[in-house]
Order: structure tokens, then sequence, then C-alpha cells
């Protein structure tokens, strides 16, 4: 049995859910975009990946705790799960440009293939008093340059970051779950 809720809200809780979620991709799309000029941490990348995934995981628990029932044959298609329309393309496209610029702009030039996503060698990166370096596993530390460094731990932090921008579209979809069951049945909103 779900829980009913007026139909003659304004903001169901499926929207403020959208809402929060489309916060958290303009916080990745500003690391994102950040990475390409600013030397970033590397350990910024699991943070990266993780987010959305607990975002998603965060809905199903909530939806589980409200006893919504999550299977699909209970859900309605989905161009009324997609509502409110505007929400959605702008979700849509703030998800597109995220991805651009994770995997599509400026790529380092070892980064070869149609998906040039997680192209780096098993490097590992280190700062110590202003200088930058890179270790291959077990090999000798060399030095790099800052601009080489913002390059490529950038490039891992943006194709990190992916998956957690895909992980946000899935929890934009299934946070419709949580619309009241009447206007889930009715299509509004």
């Amino acid at each position: 049995m779900a829980i009913e809720t007026p139909v003659d809200r304004i903001l169901d809780q499926a929207v403020w859910v959208r809402l929060a979620l489309m916060v958290v991709l303009v916080g990745y799309v500003a690391i994102i975009w950040v990475s390409h000029f600013i030397p970033l941490s590397v350990y910024l990348v699991g943070p990266m990946v993780l987010t959305g995934w607990l975002s998603l995981l965060g809905l199903f628990l909530l939806a589980r705790l409200r006893r919504i029932d999550t299977r699909p044959s209970a859900q309605p298609p989905m161009r009324v799960m997609l509502r409110p329309w505007a929400l959605t393309a702008m979700f849509g496209a703030l998800a597109a440009v995220a991805l651009f610029l994770a995997i599509g702009w400026d790529v380092p030039s070892f980064c070869h293939g149609p998906v040039p996503v997680n192209c780096v060698k098993y490097y590992q990166w280190s700062i110590d008093n202003g200088r930058y370096y890179r270790t291959i596993s077990d090999g000798p530390q060399a030095e790099i340059s800052q601009q080489t460094y913002i390059q490529e731990v950038g490039f891992d932090l943006r194709s990190g970051s992916v998956f957690g921008v895909l992980a946000l579209c899935a929890g934009f979809i299934g946070a419709a779950v949580l619309r009241p069951v009447s206007a889930r049945a009715a299509g509004s909103l």
C-alpha cells in the first residue's frame, strides 16, 4: 500500500528531489570546468564517482522507507515520468554539457579512441612543495609541469565524474516514484 498525498500541490516530493539532483549536477559541472584550469587533488576522483551513485541509493532507500511500490509494473509510462518537461529539458541540457566537458573537451594527447574515458596509464600523482610529480606503478618518480598535472589529473577526475553524472540522470528519472500515487495515475505534473 502506497502513501497518498494531495495532488494539488505545486511542488511534490519528486520535484524537490529533482531540484536537489540538479544542484548536485551544477556542482559536478563547476568542478569539471575548474579541473581544466586549476590543479585539483587526486583524492577528488572518488567522491566524483560515488556522489551520483549515493544519490541513487538514497532515492531507493527513501522509496523503500515510504513503502512505495517500485516495481516496473507499478510505474507510469516514461512520458509521464519525465514531467515537468521544462525541468527535464534543463536537467538534460546540463547533463549534456557536463558529459561534453568531461569526455570531449581538452583530451590529453595520449588518449585515443571514440570515447576516451579512463585512458590514464596507471599514474599516481603527487604535489610536494609546489612541484608536481608522476609515478608509474613501482617506477621512478618523475617531475612534471603544472600544466601536465592539470591536464592528466583533471582528465582522470573528469572521466570518473562521467559515472556520477550518469547515475544522477538515472536518479532524475527514478525520482518519479516519489510522486503521489494519484498524480502518477493521472499523469499530472
